[in-house]
């Protein structure tokens, strides 16, 4: 399936609002898994463990058994493959998740240089509206039917 017949990608609002709302969930995982471990370990190292196994399980777990994290599910928002529509496969949804990761570190030489590096596709994956997914696949079953 060629690129061209893949859903839009997501408007940028409902990506950032995506982006924020787990960003305050690891963030607060982080810090409760500080206060439960930190009296066994630094406080820093359970926070900061706690946060990247909030991340994991909600950008890569959630990813693949549900289509998306808790903040594209509140978003409206669903992760697919441009392949075939499908949800994320491991790899590729871990794949994505180191990404973003490493886009933290350069977006700011990104942002100052004045690129336009195309990140939003990695791995094979786009970030889709629910609705934009089940409108063109109801107008590709249309087109299937009348031919």
């Amino acid at each position: 399936m060629a690129s061209t017949e893949v859903p839009p990608l997501a408007s940028s609002n409902r990506r950032i609002l995506s982006i924020w709302a787990d960003g305050l969930f690891a963030l607060g995982f982080g810090i409760v898994g500080g206060e439960i471990f930190g009296r066994t370990v630094s406080y820093w190292a359970a926070a900061g463990g706690a946060l990247l196994l909030a991340s994991w399980c909600n950008h890569v777990i959630l990813a693949v058994l549900a289509g998306g994290s808790i903040g594209k599910q509140i978003s409206g928002l669903r992760l697919i493959r441009t392949s075939d529509l499908g949800k994320p496969a491991l790899g590729q949804a871990i794949r994505r998740w180191l990404w973003g990761f490493f886009y933290i570190v350069i977006s700011p030489v990104l942002i100052l240089s004045g690129s336009d590096v195309d990140h939003l596709d990695i791995a094979g994956l786009r970030t889709i509206r629910r609705a934009d997914l089940r409108r063109w696949r109801s107008d590709r079953f249309r087109k299937r039917a009348s031919s």
